[in-house]
């Protein structure tokens, strides 16, 4: 099992950003301001209008969300969850890779130690409080095992992360696999290696996000089971306050 085998993940995940988008017709909106009754003054698809919304929110956070817009009605926002704030602060700064550098590095002998190689020249060079912040979290996941990688296609952000674990039990390793993306949502996964065979497990929050990856799935030879899940988290989220242990 190693990570060069996370590319089969990668090309399932970057279809047409702009297509997959029209096709769930997943929103991302940035609350600004409650004003109580369940509606809120929030910011969606770069307009600042007044929503409603199903569950309770938290102003300053971005959610992913399914909206109902008609022209004499307040907007309603349905399916929220909440997206993870290094999605936000990464599309904040300047530090991003592409899909090219991600095969680049995934198909490195260590990749550990490129990915390391690269944030500590970046961290070098940064010119922003931003993209020193990024940088650091960056390190920061790395030296907690979790790759963390920020990419952008075609303006589109998305934050990938995977870390390798053994298990003692079947003395077999499995690469757990996070990624929170504009258009698809967030997903979750682990990939193993079973009598030769690559299995990959995946977890969605959406059905149409399900349904979506299904229809390319017979271009794979690996088999990709996805299910629909509610609660996905990242595998690590970086300590703002922890910057100053960053050893290099």
């Amino acid at each position: 099992m190693n990570i060069s085998q996370l590319s089969a993940i990668t090309k399932l995940l970057s279809s047409n950003p702009t297509q997959a988008k029209a096709l769930l017709k997943l929103a991302n909106v940035e609350v600004l301001k409650s004003l109580g009754d369940s509606k809120y003054s929030v910011l969606l698809e770069n307009k600042t209008l007044t929503a409603q919304s199903d569950k309770p929110l938290k102003e300053g956070e971005r959610y992913w969300c399914q909206s109902t817009l008609k022209k004499t009605e307040t907007p309603k926002l349905s399916n929220l969850l909440k997206m993870p704030q290094m999605l936000k602060n990464f599309g904040r700064s300047e530090v991003e890779y592409t899909l090219k550098d991600l095969q680049t590095l995934l198909h490195s002998k260590k990749p550990e130690e490129a990915l390391k190689g690269k944030i500590i020249d970046q961290l070098s060079n940064a010119t922003t409080k931003e993209e020193f912040i990024s940088n650091s979290n960056l390190l920061l996941s790395l030296q907690n095992n979790t790759f963390t990688i920020p990419i952008n296609l075609n303006n589109y952000q998305w934050i990938l992360q995977f870390k390798k674990r053994y298990n003692k039990k079947t003395k077999k390793s499995h690469l757990d696999f996070y990624a929170a993306l504009e258009e698809l949502g967030p997903i979750s996964g682990i990939i193993s290696l079973e009598n030769s065979t690559l299995e990959i497990n995946l977890n969605v929050a959406y059905e149409k996000t399900k349904n979506f990856l299904e229809q390319d799935m017979n271009n794979f030879s690996h088999h990709i089971n996805i299910s629909l899940i509610e609660t996905i988290e990242p595998l690590y989220n970086a300590n703002i306050n922890s910057l100053l242990d960053i050893n290099v």
